[in-house]
């Protein structure tokens, strides 16, 4: 849930490694399995497939991971290469401590991955993977397949307003493999990823260099404190929190008792379909709902904050299949309507595009009447 302000200046750098073993040949096992796959969705370039791997635990075998190569299993054609610089968090024993809840012992890894098709590009019927590995013991390669999984065929995912108006919103943390994609949360016997499809927003000035002007440590200084937040579609709300403190800019100096403290002032609301938007890191005593009120598309229901576990003014916002931060699953969806301003801090700005049922990557920016 933190507000990341570095990642959107930052490009991703894919590491080529050779996907050939030296000694031995590749091979196909049973080793990795599929354990949850998300419904296919569009953004301004791509159609995103995201999906969790379950694998042994290779590295009491001696095994680095080097290399993930994402394939079609009908052509066998590389569709996508993460190399091991990023490579995203796999989650293995021992699990970090946390004050909330014990972590529960694994005796698998898992690891969380989104395929980017270019849009125009069909969607493979079946996805395989390459796993390249260094033997530490043995110092050579070693090369393995499988993790293969049919993607959904239809691209239907959740469609909202958005949560915002106006003009230069970044939405980040969500289009891409990092945080939030594969945070996921082990414990009570449960595997918690109600971040899954989450994202944070910034809004910044009409040359697209900075978000904040001024005083970093002030929230006033954030171009996007205390606009406006909007229900994103009809529903009743079932669950909400007022009165906590802000921090102040990106001191990052409030403290937590428990779990739910972290999403500071938030609003829960069931927007049926068993699908619950979440607010989170609303501005303190902003909230103009309550339990139980049925609200409209479109309705004023808080003001944008920076309660909880936020580095800075903004909105966490996430859809999932239940009224729970944690254990939950996060649902993939898309906006009704946007209009593509630019790339982030891009030299030359192309056209206006708008943009209808996606979502967007990382460093575009959008605008909405």
């Amino acid at each position: 849930m933190k507000y990341l302000k570095i990642v959107i200046l930052s490009f991703i750098a894919l590491f080529v490694l050779a996907a050939c073993s030296h000694n031995l040949p590749s091979q196909q096992n049973n080793k990795f399995t599929v354990i949850a796959k998300d419904m296919p969705y569009p953004t301004d370039q791509y159609i995103r497939i995201g999906y969790t791997l379950k694998m042994w635990e290779y590295e009491k075998e001696g095994l680095d991971l080097q290399q993930i190569d994402i394939l079609d299993g009908g052509t066998r054609a590389t569709l996508y290469t993460i190399g091991k610089k990023d490579i995203p968090k796999i989650y293995k024993d021992p699990m970090p401590s946390n004050p909330y809840y014990p972590p529960d012992k694994l005796d698998h890894y898992y690891v969380s991955l989104q395929l980017p098709v270019p849009l125009g590009r069909p969607v493979p019927k079946s996805v395989t993977h390459r796993f390249l590995f260094r033997d530490k013991v043995k110092n050579q390669d070693v090369t393995m397949e499988g993790g293969i999984f049919a993607p959904a065929e239809t691209v239907t995912p959740i469609v909202i307003a958005s949560p915002v108006k106006g003009k230069h919103w970044v939405f980040i943390n969500q289009s891409t493999n990092g945080y939030h994609f594969n945070a996921m949360f082990f414990a009570l016997g449960k595997r918690g990823t109600g971040e899954r499809f989450a994202f944070d927003n910034l809004q910044i000035n009409d040359e697209l260099t900075e978000f904040f002007h001024g005083d970093p440590a002030k929230n006033e200084s954030y171009f996007n404190y205390k606009d406006t937040l909007y229900a994103v579609a009809d529903g009743t709300v079932v669950a909400m929190r007022d009165g906590l403190p802000e921090n102040s800019g990106n001191d990052h100096s409030l403290t937590f008792k428990e779990p739910i403290d972290l999403a500071g002032n938030y609003i829960i609301i069931n927007i049926g379909n068993g699908h619950y938007a979440f607010y989170a890191h609303c501005h303190t005593h902003s909230i103009k709902v309550k339990v139980g009120d049925r609200i409209k598309e479109g309705d004023a229901i808080a003001l944008l904050g920076n309660s909880g576990n936020s580095d800075a003014p903004h909105l966490h916002f996430q859809i999932c299949d239940a009224p729970d931060f944690f254990f939950s699953r996060g649902l993939p969806f898309v906006l009704k309507k946007y209009t593509k301003i630019a790339e982030f801090e891009q030299d030359k700005l192309p056209p206006p595009k708008d943009f209808f049922n996606a979502m967007m990557e990382e460093k575009t920016v959008i605008s909405f009447e």
